[in-house]
């Protein structure tokens, strides 16, 4: 699936996602066009559609905000003629992406690896915009976010969880490190979130503290349920934690108890490199 939605006079929306057999997504992966430029590239199943947007939409730069494949799997739409720009320790993933289990093939798709991939910068600018590169480590350990200072524009890629209730992690996602990102982010001077799944979220602290608060109220009570000797897998079944239909589908990519042993053993330390 493919739409192109205009947000504003300056940020259009750029949406890619695979159709459920009612018409709908099953999720929008969101990039988003400034000027000439694009904040991440949708995911690969659109592939054709996007490659279509780039013969006419005369994208110079793709910057890249972490390796997962509804995020840069469209790269190869725009590459060689756009420059695509990723944190350095990253850059080996999009040039030799990992062969994915079958049902994210089916949901997002299988990217095509990259053959030239520029080092991120700090920051870039396109017309009046100056963007700064922001680390904002936690659902992918390098992941970064660019912001506008002078709209308050955050483009956040998926720093704040789309569920308000997030209880499944993949095992590269480090909970508690999102949390602090999440404290961070809600910090700082945002007028709109740019979320790559949910889209633009205006006055977004409610939105970003609902999440927060939800995730330290299940760390409370898992901490209390871990010290009184209970194992992950009962500290499951107290707190009624069920995954959803798809779950082993997925091959345990996304698991509940990636989760809980994230909230009870990982700290939340920045280990980005830009």
């Amino acid at each position: 699936m493919f739409e192109v939605e205009i947000y504003n006079e300056d940020v259009t929306l750029v949406k890619t996602g695979t159709a459920m057999e009612d018409g709908k997504p099953i999720m929008w992966a969101i990039a988003y066009r400034i000027g000439n430029i694009l904040i991440d590239a949708g995911c690969p199943n659109a592939l054709d559609d996007l490659k279509k947007y780039a013969d006419k939409a005369e994208i110079e730069e793709v910057y890249v905000t972490h390796p997962h494949e509804d995020h840069y799997g469209g790269c190869s739409a725009f590459s060689p003629r756009s420059t695509i720009y990723a944190c350095e320790p990253d850059i080996k993933i999009l040039k030799d992406p990992p062969v994915l289990p079958e049902f994210f093939q089916f949901v997002w798709g299988q990217p095509t690896p990259l053959v030239d991939v520029e080092v991120l910068p700090l920051g870039f600018s396109v017309g009046d915009f100056e963007f700064e590169v922001i680390p904002l480590p936690g659902h992918w350990q390098n992941m970064v976010g660019f912001y506008e200072p002078h709209r308050k524009w955050l483009f956040s890629a998926d720093a704040v969880p789309l569920p308000t209730r997030k209880y499944i992690a993949m095992p590269e996602e480090n909970i508690p490190l999102m949390v602090k990102t999440m404290q961070r982010i809600a910090e700082m001077d945002i007028d709109v979130l740019f979320d790559g799944h949910k889209g633009p979220v205006p006055s977004p602290n409610e939105h970003i503290q609902a999440r927060i608060d939800f995730i330290l109220d299940i760390q409370k009570s898992a901490l209390n349920l871990h010290e009184e000797g209970k194992s992950i897998e009962e500290i499951q079944e107290a707190l009624g934690l069920e995954g959803p239909w798809y779950i082993s589908l997925t091959e345990y990519r996304f698991r509940i108890d990636h989760f809980l042993k994230s909230l009870l053993f990982d700290k939340a330390e920045k280990r980005l490199k830009v």
